[in-house]
């Protein structure tokens, strides 16, 4: 009777622990206990689509898939991708009521796509994440991006920039700042 009683008092702080964690912590730690989801991806340059099966932590196992789809689609070079990125996606997608495809506006870029870039726009960095593997441009199909960059403020722990006369958002895993 008493190791009943015993359990059953574990049983029930463990569950008094977990669901007042709950309450706390923001839904991207809640997040890695939920089962893998899909994310999907459409390439606005290449036509290109990719979806995979996805959960926080789960980089490792889709990490070729990323970093070919998210190649600089002007050189074809790769480059390692920061799974913090996918990670605040996959936040995100949790947060919407349907699957969103994400699409990629620009992954990786090399230094010579970034430096090509730079000569016709004020708005690309020098220094820019996208040449490290830690920044994406996106947009998702069934948000607007003035919803898109508010999730992306409220659940994404790096940078988030809003460009709605281009119509996207960036990430990056830089400092949590916005423009």
């Amino acid at each position: 009777m008493d190791t009943q009683r015993s359990m059953s008092r574990r049983s029930f702080l463990s569950a008094s622990l977990c669901t007042a964690a709950g309450l706390f912590l923001p839904d991207g730690v809640l997040a890695m206990k939920k089962e893998s989801k899909r994310l999907r991806f459409y390439h606005t340059h290449t036509g290109r689509n990719l979806e995979i099966k996805y959960s926080p932590g789960g980089y490792r196992s889709v990490r070729q898939a990323l970093e070919d789809f998210l190649c600089d689609f002007r050189t074809g070079e790769k480059h390692p991708l920061d799974p913090r990125l996918f990670d605040s996606l996959y936040a995100i997608q949790n947060r919407c009521a349907q699957q969103a495809s994400f699409e990629i506006i620009s992954g990786y870029r090399s230094p010579k796509t970034n430096a090509s870039l730079r000569k016709n726009s004020s708005g690309v960095a020098r220094k820019s994440l996208h040449m490290q593997g830690r920044a994406l441009d996106i947009r998702a199909s069934e948000l607007s991006t003035r919803t898109l960059r508010d999730l992306a403020m409220q659940l994404h722990d790096g940078g988030v920039g809003y460009y709605p006369a281009s119509d996207f958002i960036h990430i990056d895993t830089g400092r949590k700042r916005s423009w």
